[in-house]
């Protein structure tokens, strides 16, 4: 998983669990309150600064999840996250 501050693992980890969604995976388990918790924490983490362009796109990933838009939406939303962040989309 790239990126090696926290919050940029957090929010990998939260893209990998809405990519599982799109591939259709076929695991049942993956619910759209499980990707929710997942966007909730990386909210959480004290890196992400209140007010900035992180926080808002993981804020629209959150509500888009809630809203049960498309999975691709909310990984796009979650990229503009890792952006905003300062990380590569790469997943090299």
């Amino acid at each position: 998983m790239p990126g090696g501050r926290p919050a940029a693992q957090r929010i990998w980890k939260a893209i990998a669990l809405v990519n599982a969604v799109a591939d259709g995976a076929g695991d049942e388990d993956l619910t759209p309150t499980e990707i929710a918790e997942a966007i909730r924490d990386c909210l959480e983490l004290r890196e992400i600064e209140q007010g900035s362009n992180v926080r808002k796109y993981l804020g629209e990933a959150l509500d888009a999840t809630s809203d049960g838009m498309p999975a691709d939406f909310v990984a796009m939303t979650l990229y503009a996250a890792l952006g905003a962040l300062g990380e590569s989309w790469s997943e090299d």
